[in-house]
């Protein structure tokens, strides 16, 4: 195989989300706002902010800002730039501990630079960038294609062909590594190569073929370099 490019998914094939950080981040809005007077319970925020940010992957809002904006809207509570500056503000307190990344992430990634070019693709509402610099990754990829900035989610094509694009490379050039199989089925209908990381917890979630035979699979990040 003459390999010249690895495109990367951030989310459960590099990092994992810290729980308990998540929970007390949460708690800790829900604390904000009680304090300006507006009586959300934490399922209330949960609910909104997970589909908030579920319908904000390609690029509906292009700042934390604009964001904050749609979460209150949705909650029910009047625009105030005073308590959105103090919603992001406290946000900003756990951006860099929400994310863990797993275990040997961040020593396989300098050996595939030596090696490859690097892209990362990932399916992320606006702010993702901010963790990607916390975490110390940016320095890693030669390309970082978040889909809120492009505009279109994985699995499709559009998204995998512009990340080709700025890698300059040819598809039959490239491998895709991810824990999601539709992500490897929207890269191999590209003709890229697949690596399904085993190590998130919703493989099979949206896939077309729940069946489907990556190139290659295991069981952690590491172990992607016995295959490449």
């Amino acid at each position: 195989m003459n390999l010249k490019g690895v495109l990367v998914d951030f989310g459960y094939t590099l990092a994992y989300l810290n729980e308990e950080n998540v929970r007390r981040h949460r708690g800790g809005l829900v604390s904000l706002l009680t304090k300006y007077g507006f009586k959300v319970t934490l399922d209330d925020l949960n609910s909104v902010l997970d589909s908030t940010y579920r319908n904000s992957t390609k690029g509906e809002v292009k700042t934390v800002y604009e964001l904050w904006k749609v979460i209150l809207m949705n909650l029910g509570i009047p625009e105030n730039s005073i308590l959105i500056k103090e919603l992001i503000e406290f946000r900003d307190q756990f951006v860099a501990t929400r994310w863990k990344l797993y275990d040997k992430a961040s020593l396989v990634l300098p050996t595939l630079k030596k090696r490859y070019k690097l892209a990362l693709v990932s399916n992320c509402f606006v702010g993702l960038s901010d963790v990607l610099r916390a975490l110390n990754l940016t320095d890693f990829f030669d390309e970082i294609i978040l889909s809120y900035e492009v505009g279109v989610t994985k699995p499709d094509r559009r998204i995998y062909l512009k990340t080709l694009e700025r890698l300059r490379l040819k598809p039959e050039e490239c491998v895709f590594v991810s824990d999601a199989i539709s992500d490897l089925e929207g890269a191999r209908e590209v003709g890229l190569k697949t690596i399904l990381i085993n190590q998130g917890e919703h493989s099979d979630y949206e896939a077309k073929d729940s069946s489907f035979k990556p190139d290659y699979q295991c069981k952690q990040i590491s172990e992607i370099i016995e295959y490449l």
